[in-house]
């Protein structure tokens, strides 16, 4: 494997691999491809992997001795490997812009001399890259958004932000799964669940996706909130072709 990481420990049982701090697509394929490499073949001593843009904290089972799983990760970094996850999907999330949900939005285009559609245009575009899931369960830090939206986070954090409610935090653009504490900048509303921890997937959002962001009326808000509460609604993804 190309790109090789530097391996540290991190607490008693865990192990952090770090990549040059950058982030980048192919930086974060080579964090990716490591995650593979150690679930395909270091699983049985393996209790979580938790990737992010450029570093994978590793942690053991209670009883694997962390010297010589260093050593076998070595060796298994050491070889190319085209493993991977699965193939990743494009996922198509939509969004109400209207004011009534995005708190922030008429701040925001007051700050960076933009109006509100070119902002929404601007948001819509892109195919944001889930680089890792954090911060809350289910919380998608994506990468993609335009400079134009880069604006830093509020100076007064918010005490409850709905789940549901989309962001913009300094260049970063994301999605509340739950109602939390936040102080990026909010622009609009999804109606989806993006967390049930009842199922056996809590997420239908994975780290190595992609995000695709789609304007919605206030009307059709409330329709597909409907069919997200009644179980029916059918989540659009695609699959890349990598």
């Amino acid at each position: 494997m190309k790109g090789l990481p530097t391996i540290r420990s991190f607490g008693q049982r865990a192990l952090l691999l770090e990549w040059p701090p950058e982030i980048s697509l192919s930086t974060h394929q080579k964090v990716l491809q490591c995650v593979s490499s150690i679930e395909t073949k270091l699983f049985n001593q393996v209790l979580e992997v938790v990737p992010t843009y450029h570093s994978l904290a590793i942690y053991l089972k209670e009883r694997e001795d962390v010297s010589s799983f260093v050593e076998q990760l070595k060796l298994v970094l050491g070889q190319d490997s085209e493993a991977t996850r699965g193939r990743p999907q494009i996922i198509t999330v939509p969004v109400c812009y209207d004011l009534e949900f995005a708190l922030d939005l008429e701040e925001i285009s007051s700050r960076i001399c933009l109006s509100i559609p070119e902002i929404i245009e601007l948001h819509t575009q892109p195919l944001y890259k889930v680089y890792f899931l954090g911060f809350l369960p289910g919380f998608p830090y994506l990468g993609g958004l335009d400079t134009r939206l880069h604006v830093p986070r509020r100076e007064c954090p918010r005490p409850i932000i709905e789940k549901g409610n989309v962001g913009i935090g300094g260049k970063q653009t994301g999605l509340y799964p739950l109602d939390s504490p936040g102080g990026w900048n909010i622009i609009g509303k999804t109606p989806l669940r993006l967390f049930e921890a009842e199922k056996s997937s809590p997420t239908q959002i994975n780290t190595g996706d992609f995000v695709k962001f789609e304007p919605i009326t206030r009307t059709e808000f409330d329709l597909i909130r409907v069919e997200v509460e009644s179980d029916t609604f059918q989540w659009r993804k695609e699959a890349t072709g990598d």
